[in-house]
């Protein structure tokens, strides 16, 4: 078995890999885009793997640990971090999974090693490793506004498998409508004071609200919304009209913005989107209510079934929770993080230090 740093050739190996375990993957021209494009690999003076494949003894790649660098700030002070993304071993391989994994953890220009999308056995492997629980415990918890209740039962029943005809699945719509009217409905009635609008360029503006808000709030931990990060982030995905940004803009300058990423499930014909990120200077809140109301009527007109929030801090959430929303908890918190070389080994234990959404880590994905 051999460890060895992934190429951009290897794409090929890597899809089939991720098929193999029924694991989304990016087309090829956005996934090379994804890597020769991500700021931190492009301004910094020293070389980045994109991650570690795990190779037999015929140079098949059989195992695959993905390495994201992203850019954080925290005290006026830049911090880089390390995402692990797409853990993948072959079964009868293993054993030869923590070699990738310690390749990860031994990178010696990172600050911070986090993991945001963990499963059962990987948040227990990074908790070996020392890693800690994000101390924000909300990140396991959805908020989510229904927006097409009869097509979302259709996606519920075929996750189910349970095949009913259409005459009792429209008799479960209309009992279920009546029961929840009100509650589905709710957030029309909310007040918006807030003018909001699609942004379709990300330019300087962005940058401005950035410089303003990393001083605003300097004492969290933020990943950089720059404009390049921005982009990077979504840009192919607003290009696909798969993304969007909307914004309350006052005197030419941004007040705030949220980012919406459509995230469906074809298995199931669910049309889903995501609240990805949500900020505002100042943490305004009338500035957020017209942020959220706004990407709800948005995602109304667009056709989706649901449109979801997960993170945040609890400042956040209860202004989500003014919107009654639906709630969920998953089954295993996601997130986990791991000190590497900075000197302060505790900044980051208190959830005063945090505000995380879905943009951080390899979430958005």
């Amino acid at each position: 078995m051999q460890i060895r740093e992934i190429q951009i050739e290897d794409y090929i190996q890597i899809k089939e890999l991720h098929k193999k375990y029924n694991l989304n993957i990016l087309d090829k021209d956005e996934w090379i885009k994804f890597w020769q494009k991500n700021p931190c690999m492009l301004n910094s003076d020293i070389s980045i793997p994109i991650g570690w494949a795990l190779e037999n003894a015929q140079k098949r790649i059989v195992g695959s640990l993905f390495n994201i660098p992203k850019e954080y700030y925290y005290d006026n002070k830049k911090i880089v971090t390390a995402c692990s993304h797409a853990w993948i071993v072959e079964d009868k391989f293993r054993l030869e999974a923590f070699l990738l994994l310690k390749n990860f953890f031994s990178q010696k220009n990172i600050d911070v090693f986090i993991v945001t999308t963990a499963n059962e056995p990987t948040a227990k492997i990074w908790l070996r490793y020392d890693a800690k629980k994000m101390p924000i415990l909300t990140y396991q918890n959805s908020k989510f506004f229904v927006l097409d209740l009869e097509k979302l039962i259709r996606s519920f029943l075929k996750r189910k498998k349970i095949y009913l005809g259409k005459i009792i699945e429209k008799f479960i719509f209309y009992l279920s409508y009546i029961f929840l009217y009100k509650k589905i409905n709710f957030w029309k009635n909310v007040n918006q004071s807030k003018i909001v609008t699609i942004n379709t360029i990300i330019d300087n503006k962005f940058d401005d609200f950035w410089e303003t808000y990393k001083s605003e709030f300097k004492y969290k931990f933020l990943q950089s919304r720059s404009a390049s990060w921005i982009k990077w982030h979504i840009q192919q995905k607003i290009e696909k009209n798969k993304a969007w940004i909307i914004t309350v803009v006052e005197n030419k300058k941004i007040l705030g913005y949220a980012i919406c990423l459509e995230r469906n499930n074809p298995k199931i014909e669910l049309k889903r989107i995501i609240i990805i990120d949500l900020v505002s200077l100042q943490d305004n809140t009338e500035v957020y209510r017209s942020l959220i109301k706004g990407c709800v009527n948005e995602s109304k007109k667009r056709g989706y079934h649901i449109i979801e929030a997960i993170g945040f801090k609890n400042s956040k959430n209860e202004i989500f929770s003014q919107f009654k929303t639906f709630n969920r908890k998953f089954p295993i918190f996601p997130f986990y993080y791991k000190i590497g070389k900075i000197i302060d080994k505790n900044f980051l234990n208190s959830e005063d230090a945090w505000d995380p959404s879905l943009i951080d880590g390899d979430s958005f994905l």
